[in-house]
């Protein structure tokens, strides 16, 4: 399921990311932005970070005045977590945790969480290129999951996957970013925990990355 909707979500940005309809106050776009980067927690310091993906499925804004948009959209997110060297999610049922390894060694140990972002940006165009956007998003997560692949005496590489771990449901983040004619650098802080309360470690995140607009 992960995969079809992430395929699904590449599709629409490479096939419709070009799309818009524009008049002078109400703009529509589908794949109006993508954002690569790095998510991290400055609060828990058995997360190594990991990976963060977000991709524009649509946006519907009004422009207030000239060199100005005012847009909402909802954005497919992904983001994988790494625990830091010598530990790993260890997982049963609906939870995980972070543990030191038992293994003779770890490939890599890795927590998904899949969602639907729902931003609320301000763009304030400075020049002919070089615009400036702030703004927020309500984040619905789905349930994670965990992958371990490990090998002990026998040299053998083992795979483990748990599916279903609780996250917190619906979260949020505060998030700027920065474009010189369509490619810039972007930065969210996330001031939740991602996991339930009782079902994973507890930390927040940051994410800071690229991002390309057309």
């Amino acid at each position: 399921m992960k995969k079809i909707l992430f395929s699904i979500a590449i599709a629409m940005f490479s096939v419709f990311g070009a799309s818009a309809q524009r008049s002078d106050l109400i703009t529509s776009e589908i794949g109006s932005n993508l954002r690569v980067g790095y998510v991290g927690s400055a609060d828990n310091s058995n997360i190594a970070g990991g990976f963060d993906l977000g991709i524009n499925i649509i946006e519907i804004g009004v422009n207030p005045y000239s060199g100005s948009a005012l847009t909402l959209g909802a954005d497919f997110l992904l983001d994988t977590y790494h625990p830091t060297s010598g530990k790993y999610f260890l997982s049963a049922s609906h939870s995980t945790a972070i543990v030191p390894s038992i293994f003779s060694k770890i490939k890599y140990s890795t927590a998904t969480v899949l969602g639907l972002g729902i931003p609320l940006d301000f763009t304030q165009r400075l020049s002919d290129k070089l615009s400036v956007s702030v703004g927020a998003s309500a984040r619905i997560n789905m349930n994670a999951s965990t992958r371990l692949v490990y090998t002990n005496s026998d040299n053998k590489w083992n795979t483990e996957r748990v599916s279903g771990i609780y996250t917190n449901r619906v979260t949020y983040d505060l998030h700027l970013s920065v474009d010189v004619d369509g490619f810039g650098i972007y930065a969210s802080y996330r001031p939740m925990n991602v996991f339930e309360d009782g079902h994973g470690p507890s930390f927040n995140t940051f994410a800071v990355g690229l991002i390309f607009k057309h």
